[in-house]
């Protein structure tokens, strides 16, 4: 087993996260740049199903094999900060749009997950309800904003956008996107939400969300927060609580070696 580090500190026990509550766990891929473990990557391998080595091991670049390990490596060991079960133990499977959920062990309290990973990042989101979502960019890429704007945002979302000085629009663009993602993640349907079909509106304060005749949803029953992770990276939650209800949100930092040691709380 790898040793622990001494800046982790104790996790959430299991049943600590409520009813509205989500949690935000955050692995930094240049934190395992300083373990002194030299065969630690080939030992977190041992937590994969045989399927997840295989689909590891097809991937044609180093970075993606590493960063599809880390990221199942991740999600074994969140689970297992809120269930009595080892991380190799659990299985997963996937709807009929891609995302994954738990297949097994069967648990007492129900316990749904997202993933997001980007350039130097991996995130998981943990919920009681699958009503939730997270998404994370790397905002360094350069792209023609308000060109991808116009052609997948809202009418309304691409005119705010256009409509800011252009130092300003990247902030913008990801801070849609990144909202966008979250919510059809949190809805499980994936592409079958078209990106046009809802709107978030940024000015003022809070965080809003308007809908088309396309989308059946109710507006007030959503929470969305964005989390600033780094200057580089942009981070947004999205989560189905229900009208009135006030949903928490706690973020938590992993650091190498990812083992039974718990996550610092932030």
């Amino acid at each position: 087993m790898p040793a622990r580090s001494p800046e982790l500190l104790v996790s959430p026990e299991p049943g600590a996260l409520g009813e509205h509550e989500a949690h935000l766990h955050v692995l930094r891929l240049d934190a395992l740049a300083q373990t002194s473990e030299p065969d630690l990557l080939a030992r977190y391998g041992e937590l994969l199903t045989p399927e997840e080595g295989e689909r590891q091991r097809r991937y044609l670049f180093e970075h993606s094999r590493r960063q599809h390990l880390l990221t199942r490596v991740l999600v074994r060991n969140v689970l297992s900060r809120y269930a009595a079960v080892e991380p190799r133990a659990w299985r997963f499977a996937t709807n009929a749009h891609g995302r994954p959920h738990i297949a097994a062990p069967a648990l007492a309290a129900p316990l749904a997950f997202n993933l997001a990973h980007t350039e130097g990042l991996i995130v998981c989101l943990v919920a009681r309800s699958d009503a939730a979502g997270v998404d994370a960019e790397h905002t360094l890429r350069r792209t023609a904003y308000a060109q991808v704007a116009g052609r997948f945002f809202s009418r309304a979302e691409a005119a705010a956008l256009r409509a800011l000085p252009p130092d300003a629009q990247p902030e913008r663009f990801f801070a849609y996107w990144t909202l966008k993602e979250a919510y059809i993640k949190a809805r499980g349907l994936g592409l079958a939400i078209p990106l046009s079909a809802f709107s978030f509106d940024l000015e003022g304060d809070g965080i809003r969300i308007a809908f088309d005749a396309r989308i059946d949803d109710e507006p007030a029953a959503w929470q969305f927060a964005r989390v600033a992770l780094s200057p580089e990276h942009a981070c947004a939650i999205a989560q189905r609580v229900g009208p009135g209800v006030r949903a928490e949100l706690r973020q938590f930092e992993w650091t190498a070696p990812i083992d039974r040691s718990a996550p610092a709380a932030r």
